[in-house]
């Protein structure tokens, strides 16, 4: 925002994918910085975002502490604390599938990285904004975090709803930009993910 000389009072609204430490653990400094800013989420992340259910991820992360090998057990509790650590923030306006936003912005339900995951689409430019459904690797297109990934399932139909729309950008929280091939690298991905969920 800096290199782009935007302070966070210039600021309208703020479009939030799910409820992630790293989409949402913010979210209390831009309020306190801009008391006005409209907070917008899914329907079904809303409760979590704004601290009404227990987070999702939270839930797992304690859940993995039965399994998880003595190494790792102290990295986990701190994830587990950083999680109850954030500012849960009421969400002002909730979005539904297919919702259009100030005329210019689609809202794609893109569940499975989280229950009500979400992505955007603005059709004049055959961009997809596809936050933490997919991500950018080394050798393609990946599901964000599949060990984190709540449903699989419904992550890789995620991925296909994406694939029919047929962008000509995608940007990925997770490893910026993809230009190019877009169709075979999610066709790619797809096809990775269901030989290894139909098995």
């Amino acid at each position: 925002m800096k290199d782009l000389q935007i302070e966070v009072s210039d600021l309208y609204a703020i479009l939030l994918s799910h409820d992630d430490i790293d989409h949402v653990g913010a979210l209390s400094l831009f309020k306190s910085k801009n008391p006005d800013l409209i907070v917008y989420s899914s329907s079904i992340e809303a409760p979590y975002i704004s601290g009404m259910k227990k987070s999702e991820r939270l839930q797992q992360a304690e859940d993995s502490l039965i399994n998880i090998p003595k190494e790792h057990k102290a990295w986990a509790e701190g994830f587990i604390e950083q999680l109850k650590g954030i500012k849960r923030i009421e969400v002002d306006l909730l979005l539904e599938d297919n919702e259009i936003i100030e005329g210019e912005i689609e809202v794609i339900f893109t569940p499975g990285h989280t229950k009500g995951h979400i992505s955007f689409y603005v059709p004049l430019q055959q961009l997809v904004i596809a936050n933490d459904a997919v991500v950018v690797e080394e050798q393609g297109l990946d599901i964000a975090n599949p060990q984190f990934t709540l449903d699989m399932h419904q992550a890789v139909k995620s991925v296909e709803r994406i694939k029919r729309i047929s962008p000509k950008k995608m940007i990925c929280y997770h490893g910026g930009i993809v230009g190019e091939e877009i169709y075979d690298k999610l066709n790619a991905l797809i096809n990775r993910y269901k030989s290894a969920i139909s098995n």
